[in-house]
């Protein structure tokens, strides 16, 4: 897939990484992904929030969304791996947000603005670009894929403590769709954007459902977790197969107190 027109005629810069140049866009020229959207009480939700202008996008008031996404990376420019996102779709810098029709709009359009609030990877070339380009809070962590029929079942571990087991439905592949992530992450009072691209030839989406369900460890992160409430099943989600995306980098940042734009 290295040689599919979405990759073709990509502007592409060298940065540095303590001594060590990395290439921009990251490719991803092969990846399977499942998302699972649960709810959660946007009061709860808030508080995982690191700034006041972080808005959770409500599908009704009072009610906000937690996004598990697990990612197969197998063939990448900086080589495979594999990574799951704890995140939370969000509005930033603040605009009117309204229940419903923002998370309705994020699904018809593909468009998914997200806090990133756990990023576990399984190399250390994944973990150590991630923090120095992104701020993500990144650890290194087991994260396994298994295929159980019709169903995939996600397992994501630290030092053998389980944080978390996702087990969702292989969505059926109806159709090739262009998608965009926006991130957002916050780190010594800067909040920082990426963008990132996707093509996906095989994808599948449902918007009402029941498409995951979660079970929780004894870890820190599992607690924390529970302690939203989440809805005992995922009611939207995604899934694609041989996936293609551009990881760019950051590409515009602002100071968390003033949101005066850093240039830089």
């Amino acid at each position: 897939m290295k040689d599919h027109p979405f990759f073709k005629d990509t502007p592409k810069k060298a940065l540095d990484m303590a001594g060590q140049p990395m290439e921009f866009p990251i490719f991803y020229y092969d990846v399977r992904f499942v998302t699972a959207i649960f709810t959660a009480k946007t009061s709860a939700l808030k508080k995982l929030l690191p700034h006041r202008r972080f808005k959770p996008i409500q599908i009704w008031p009072g009610t906000g969304m937690l996004g598990i996404a697990a990612f197969e990376y197998h063939d990448t420019s900086i080589g495979p791996y594999n990574e799951v996102a704890i995140a939370i779709p969000i509005k930033f810098p603040s605009r009117f947000v309204v229940p419903g029709l923002s998370a309705l709009k994020m699904m018809r359009k593909k468009l998914f603005p997200v806090y990133i609030h756990h990023l576990p990877v399984t190399t250390e070339i994944a973990l150590k670009a991630g923090i120095h380009f992104y701020n993500y809070p990144k650890f290194l962590a087991e994260i396994t894929f298994q295929d159980r029929d019709e169903r995939l079942e996600v397992t994501l571990k630290e030092k053998d403590d389980l944080i978390l087991k996702l087990l969702a439905k292989k969505l059926t592949l109806k159709r090739s769709a262009g998608f965009e992530f926006h991130t957002y992450s916050i780190k010594d009072n800067v909040v920082m954007h990426a963008l990132i691209e996707g093509w996906a030839p095989k994808f599948g989406a449902v918007r009402m459902g029941s498409v995951a369900e979660l079970e929780l460890g004894e870890h820190g992160i599992s607690k924390e977790l529970a302690e939203l409430n989440l809805s005992k099943t995922a009611r939207s989600g995604l899934y694609g197969e041989g996936v293609m995306t551009k990881l760019h980098d950051p590409d515009q940042r602002w100071n968390a107190d003033t949101l005066e734009i850093i240039s830089g």
